[in-house]
């Protein structure tokens, strides 16, 4: 049965021996794929032969394993189940925004484990693939601003705090979001809360502006104007999402805000991306009478 670690260590005499760059580069790709994936797998089989060539000849799927790398502990004995491994790099070779690429990377992360044999992500994966960009991207913005207000709270209690409504003001967020031109921003940004809200990553989403916003609760606080906002309230399972992003998915939700958990900056994400601020809605002003 061939090895498709071995395929790709010999990526480099495939018709690449008179680039010396790109040789480099597939022997890098095989140390790679060994220190995140796990050592040669008969599980694996000759049939991914192929798969396994074009995954680590693409530079989007190579991409998100070497993000994986920098966020799994490589130096601990571990491995992938292939039925993980076969999902998630099949969706890493159309992973060309940084987001999708990071979300897949922190899955991959997560998957490694000693036994080699859970294979929780396959249903992360599933998940990812069925989010934009744009509600990953919106995704990363409302749990990093709800990790900031958690930090040094106690977080463990989940339910004190997912039922509580965070304020985020299109002033705020237009500037340091990038979601297109003005005549498509607010499209774009409501449809990514949406999705968001369908797949149970926000729940309690409402938006618009003060004079718009006169039900209950909303009404019974002063809201921030002028402009528009989005207010919603967070989920479990969107900060499990969150952790799986940074390869911390073993971990449970409420380690988000823990204080003494490092969460690395992206390197291609803008860091205005992640200085989002946002508002508890019972600590705005109560509205008079």
């Amino acid at each position: 049965m061939t090895d498709p670690l071995n395929v790709v260590a010999s990526l480099a005499s495939l018709g690449k021996a008179s680039d010396p760059v790109a040789e480099e580069a597939a022997k890098a790709a095989a140390s790679l794929w060994e220190k995140v994936l796990g050592p040669p797998s008969e599980a694996l089989g000759s049939h991914l032969k192929k798969r396994v060539e074009l995954w680590s000849e693409d530079a989007l799927a190579r991409r998100v394993l070497e993000r994986a790398a920098q966020k799994a502990d490589t130096s601990q004995p571990g491995s992938v189940p292939p039925r993980v491994a076969a999902g998630l790099f099949e969706q890493a070779q159309w992973a060309d925004n940084e987001f999708v690429a990071e979300y897949l990377s922190g899955v991959l992360a997560t998957a490694r484990t000693t036994e080699g044999v859970d294979d929780r992500a396959v249903s992360w994966t599933a998940m990812v693939s069925r989010l934009s960009s744009d509600a990953l991207r919106l995704h990363y913005v409302v749990y990093t601003a709800l990790r900031k207000k958690l930090m040094g709270q106690d977080a463990d209690v989940i339910s004190h705090w997912t039922t509580k409504q965070l304020v985020f003001t299109y002033l705020d967020l237009v500037p340091r979001v990038d979601f297109g031109d003005a005549d498509v921003w607010t499209g774009r940004l409501i449809a990514a809360a949406y999705t968001l809200e369908r797949e149970g990553l926000l729940t309690a989403m409402t938006h618009g502006g003060a004079d718009h916003l006169t039900g209950l609760p909303y009404r019974n606080y002063q809201l921030p104007v002028p402009g528009d906002m989005l207010i919603t309230a967070t989920t479990v399972e969107g900060c499990r999402l969150y952790l799986q992003a940074h390869g911390l998915g073993d971990r449970w939700a409420s380690a988000i805000g823990d204080a003494d958990t490092a969460f690395e900056h992206w390197p291609g994400v803008a860091p205005a991306v992640a200085s989002v601020p946002a508002t508890w809605l019972e600590d705005l002003p109560r509205a008079a009478g």
